[in-house]
């Protein structure tokens, strides 16, 4: 993606590792339209590493971050800041062979080698294929708040990890997670809202600011730049 801002800030970092769902996936190939991409020109990132992927839940973000960490050879902890944009709660993701998740992802589909990458287990389909049908089992017999809780898991395992790991990392979210969190009971609900909490909810800033775009309802190419400068940059403590 090229770069089209100067820098405002100088990062420490050579590298900005991320992951989310459509909320951090950039959907053009040419040009920069979402938020990593921002905050690489402002701040001055040399290389984006970013393993999201439209649609994705937890369980995507959490496996991809530790599989780039575990596997790419340019990441460490002294080059590498790490950022995560958490999803829906109750979105399910798993592996599966590339062959079947090819067709399944038409926009966007994270490998994790040559044989393996994530399927998104939709929460809602329309068509009749054997992955549709897949989807809408799944979720007539797996409880919602089962897969939320397992999400707060995913969260707070993946903090660990990468704390393990001696990373500069950051965790935020698309939208305010409560709503979901208090379905269920569970002593780790304080927890996932302070790890994710440190950053205004991108989603809603936008509303707030009018600066979604009015048919799919994520952030105008301007609501993720000024979220990024508003927002983003203050909470990282980068110097000018």
């Amino acid at each position: 993606m090229n770069r089209i801002f100067k820098p405002t800030h100088q990062t420490p970092y050579k590298n900005l590792l991320v992951s989310g769902c459509s909320f951090t996936f950039n959907n053009s190939k040419t040009d920069s339209c979402s938020w990593p991409y921002y905050l690489r020109d402002l701040v001055n990132f040399e290389t984006v590493y970013n393993v999201a992927q439209s649609g994705a839940g937890t369980t995507h973000i959490f496996n991809s971050i530790v599989n780039e960490i575990e596997t790419n050879k340019n990441i460490d902890p002294d080059n590498t800041q790490v950022i995560v944009m958490w999803s829906g709660l109750t979105r399910t993701d798993t592996i599966a062979t590339r062959d079947i998740t090819r067709p399944w992802h038409h926009m966007s589909n994270y490998d994790f080698n040559n044989h393996f990458a994530t399927l998104s287990i939709f929460n809602e389909v329309d068509g009749k294929t054997d992955l549709d049908n897949l989807c809408k089992q799944y979720k007539l017999l797996v409880d919602s708040d089962a897969q939320i809780y397992e999400s707060l898991l995913k969260i707070v395992a993946l903090d660990g990890y990468i704390k393990s790991k001696r990373f500069d990392y950051l965790f935020t979210s698309w939208q305010d997670p409560t709503p979901e969190l208090d379905r269920i009971k569970s002593p780790m609900i304080n927890t996932v809202k302070n790890l994710v909490s440190s950053v205004d909810y991108l989603g809603e800033f936008a509303r707030k600011n009018q600066l979604l775009e009015p048919d799919s309802g994520h952030p105008s190419p301007n609501g993720y730049l000024e979220w990024t400068k508003q927002c983003l940059i203050p909470s990282l403590k980068v110097p000018s």
